[in-house]
């Protein structure tokens, strides 16, 4: 009786020593510690049920305790305390498939603006469903983009057509421009005034120095960007007439940071000469 009394004696001081005193974390060394020991199933579930510790196992560790012989339910009660993996956001599949390639675009270093560009050379409309928003939420699209895509919606107002071209605009002013000189000359404040398939400059400075140009006759309009973080800053659009003269028009508050005016340009053309040559920005 007494050597059976100490033999349990032992195995308990021998369990005792691998639980802790203390708040600990249950491992795969101390589970097959305490088995080796030979302490009983029981007092290895209790060890893994202490709420004072916490089981820092994984599920692929429990194959190495089954490997090792360790009681099934030792492993149930391991399994039972394992922390649940963190949940993994399901990739969303947008409704419009071409917005997969949007995001490739975007994800592959293209600047933003340049991105936004493309898609108003594209012409093609996109209506955004609920589910394509929060596809590009997902993907970390600027807004800028999105609210470019949104533009090209059937919802957007229509441009008039006629006989299967776009119609000439009755008049549309652009305000806060300044046309960008030779290294020579200065740079003169003005206005540039859509009217009908006409673009005319007017001076803010001298009358003398008004012109005007047919946008049927260009032969390509563009961009000159200038690269900031997060994204490109078109500043500048560009005219090039076939075979003639070349004209830039740059944001009169550049310097403030904005270039609405010169997008309103840009936008205006898009809308009323689709069928002209809208080149990539230059930098």
């Amino acid at each position: 009786m007494r050597r059976s009394l100490g033999s349990l004696l032992a195995v308990s001081c021998l369990v005792l020593a691998t639980v802790p005193a203390s708040a600990d974390v249950v491992t795969v060394d101390s589970i097959l510690t305490a088995q080796k020991a030979g302490a009983p199933v029981g007092g290895m579930i209790a060890l893994v049920n202490d709420p004072a510790n916490t089981v820092g196992m994984s599920a692929g560790d429990l194959a190495t305790l089954r490997q090792a012989g360790v009681s099934e339910k030792v492993i149930a009660a391991v399994w039972a305390r394992v922390p649940a993996p963190a949940p993994t956001a399901v990739p969303l599949v947008p409704d419009d498939a071409r917005l997969v390639d949007l995001v490739s675009l975007t994800k592959s270093g293209i600047a933003e603006t340049i991105v936004v560009e493309q898609v108003r050379q594209d012409g093609r409309a996109y209506n955004l469903s609920v589910n394509d928003l929060l596809y590009l939420k997902q993907n970390n699209i600027a807004e800028s983009t999105i609210v470019a895509l949104m533009a090209t919606s059937a919802g957007a107002p229509a441009v008039p057509v006629v006989a299967g071209k776009t119609a000439a605009p009755a008049g549309i002013t652009f305000d806060d421009l300044v046309m960008k000189n030779s290294f020579m000359k200065k740079n003169r404040p003005g206005r540039l005034v859509m009217q009908g398939d006409t673009l005319a400059w007017t001076d803010g400075n001298d009358p003398k120095e008004n012109f005007e140009f047919k946008a049927t006759g260009l032969e390509k309009v563009w961009f000159t960007c200038q690269a900031r973080s997060p994204e490109n800053f078109c500043y500048q659009i560009n005219f090039q007439i076939v075979k003639g003269g070349h004209y830039r028009f740059q944001d009169f508050n550049r310097e403030s940071g904005s270039n609405s005016a010169v997008l309103k340009v840009m936008d205006a053309m898009r809308a009323h000469f689709p069928q002209l040559t809208y080149a990539p920005p230059e930098s």
